[in-house]
């Protein structure tokens, strides 16, 4: 994993997150969902960002390869996961 296909991807998740987003702030959305929504999105920043921290505090470009492919793995977790809860609230409206 290269830091441009991780751009990449970031910016897909990006894209995810906007339209989550979007139907988070529609009204009917069960306070339930906005909790998880808000909690899960904040596990999944840390865990990037931790990440994203510790390539930065290392010189072993063994270490920092492994730590692109944690990102781009929490990425498309977070992703097939706001789709799925996107598609779970969308229901309950």
């Amino acid at each position: 994993m290269d830091n441009t296909k991780l751009e990449e991807l970031y910016s897909k998740m990006t894209q995810v997150h906007e339209k989550a987003g979007a139907v988070f702030a529609q009204e009917g959305v069960p306070s339930m969902l906005k909790n998880e929504f808000r909690n899960k999105v904040s596990q999944y920043d840390e865990m990037y960002e931790n990440c994203e921290f510790m390539k930065g505090i290392t010189s072993k470009q063994e270490t920092i390869d492994n730590l692109l492919n944690q990102q781009a793995e929490i990425l498309n977790v977070r992703i097939k996961w706001e789709l799925d809860w996107a598609k779970r609230a969308l229901e309950k409206l």
